[in-house]
């Protein structure tokens, strides 16, 4: 038996055998009051500075790893349906620390990328996986994802769109409908790749799979160690058997293994730091609960349905640094834009958030979110090109500056965050033809791209290739 099996193993028998906790006792009483005392006994209550939105006190954010040490081990993760607590050794978390690999191949031929461990204000430039879900015509799929994948030094991973329908029927999730649609929208991913000359790009997962049967009817045609599977865990530091199907199917199919976890913002977390506490910790249990390669969790602000306001920027900056300081983990961290496609509000908010990230230590990014992924075909091209564009310019610039490019940039765009710009559909605002945005949004790119760097953000390196 593999190594990873048997870890694998270990981690399920503890959700059958471990100590009994109802998911309402987790969430309502475990949860809130531990994290509560964590934040007393390590003086990081009332740490949130909404006037530096981007954490420049390494003090700081080691305070908050040892804290969130200290909370995956007391707690461990709850499996929902047994409703067994998952608990972790020192040892075990101590082996997952020192053995995790610091960098990871993804692709084949000349799409091979490497994903590496990054710390704060690394030169090293992060990668970019396009594009985080959102729901597009069957029609359109192809022509979307040839455009999203296009140009090589701004977008290096597919994650794709996901369909609204399959062969005209509407998807169902947790149905045969959604199991045939794995399949399909792999073959579609392959063909559109196949177009926009980039056949070996890794794969992340199955978009538009919403349980467990999506990934496993996708999975035959898309496994392989170039491509990486994705499971998401449910809020906060909980797992469940879904999130295990897809781990077992990585292992079955020689894929890695990318698992992550939301903390919100005014959710069982409480406020801003107690999501930053409990997104280290998040990030702590899933390398070592779930063996997975890479994490993918970031800190989420529930009454904004994003994370570009200035709570949810500091609680990321701070716990992004605060595990890229004291570890090698590498993580995928995730922006969630609430403008739509053509809004310099869109462009505003992936700017900082993206700029946050990257000067913090992410390795990598799942992007755009366009209009927060609420709407049909509001996802183009050029969203990803952007963000890539930002997310790699970044690397190398100190934290110090990028937090006074924030706090000139915020007030831009925030008023709107309680009501954000539905934004224009990707036939009103890119030509899939030409594979270019159309004139408004071309105009709209460069004097907002203008109009940053003249703010201090290093947009002009090399690699804007329009």
């Amino acid at each position: 038996m593999s190594l990873r099996r048997e870890k694998l193993l270990k981690s399920l028998e503890k959700a059958f055998t471990g100590p009994i906790c109802s998911v309402k006792e987790w969430d309502t009483k475990i949860i809130p009051q531990t994290i509560k005392e964590k934040l007393k006994k390590y003086g990081l209550q009332n740490t949130l500075d909404m006037e530096n939105p981007i954490n420049t006190d390494d003090d700081l954010a080691d305070q908050f790893f040892k804290a969130g040490h200290e909370l995956a081990l007391e707690l461990g993760m709850l499996n929902v349906e047994t409703e067994r607590i998952i608990k972790i050794t020192e040892e075990e978390l101590k082996h997952t620390l020192m053995h995790k690999p610091k960098e990871l191949t993804l692709g084949s031929g000349p799409d091979t990328v490497l994903l590496k461990v990054r710390k704060p204000e690394d030169p090293t430039p992060p990668l970019l996986c396009a594009s985080l879900g959102i729901v597009v015509s069957e029609d359109l799929y192809v022509p979307i994802v040839e455009g999203l994948v296009k140009y090589r030094k701004l977008v290096d991973v597919l994650h794709g769109p996901s369909l609204a329908t399959i062969y005209g029927q509407k998807v169902r999730s947790g149905t045969p409908y959604e199991t045939l649609m794995g399949r399909y929208e792999v073959e579609l991913r392959r063909h559109a790749l196949w177009r926009a000359g980039r056949p070996g790009m890794a794969n992340t997962g199955v978009a538009g799979a919403v349980t467990e049967f999506g990934h496993l009817g996708g999975a035959a045609a898309m496994g392989g160690p170039g491509n990486v599977t994705m499971a998401l865990c449910p809020v906060e530091m909980k797992t469940n058997f879904s999130v295990f199907h897809r781990i077992m199917m990585a292992i079955n199919y020689d894929m890695r293994i990318r698992a992550g976890g939301f903390s919100y913002i005014g959710g069982y977390a409480g406020p801003a730091e107690g999501a930053a506490l409990a997104n280290v910790a998040t990030d702590l249990l899933i390398g070592t609960v779930l063996d997975s390669d890479y994490t993918s969790s970031y800190v989420y602000d529930i009454q904004l349905f994003g994370n570009c306001g200035r709570k949810a920027l500091w609680a990321n900056s701070v716990s992004i640094q605060a595990v890229s300081r004291n570890t090698n983990l590498i993580r995928n961290k995730i922006v969630n834009e609430t403008g739509g496609p053509c809004t310099d509000m869109f462009m505003y908010e992936a700017a900082v958030g993206l700029m946050n990230h990257c000067v913090s230590g992410a390795s990598k990014t799942t992007q755009p979110r366009s209009a927060g992924g609420k709407f049909t075909d509001h996802l183009t091209p050029m969203e990803a090109w952007w963000c890539g564009e930002v997310f790699k310019s970044c690397a190398g610039m100190t934290r110090k500056d990028a937090n006074e490019v924030a706090k000139k940039v915020l007030p831009k765009y925030e008023e709107r965050l309680t009501n954000p710009p539905k934004g224009k559909s990707v036939l009103d605002c890119f030509d899939l033809k030409e594979m270019r945005p159309l004139p408004e949004y071309e105009r709209l790119y460069l004097d907002i791209r203008k109009e940053l760097i003249d703010l201090g953000m290093p947009l002009d390196k090399v690699y804007n290739e329009m």
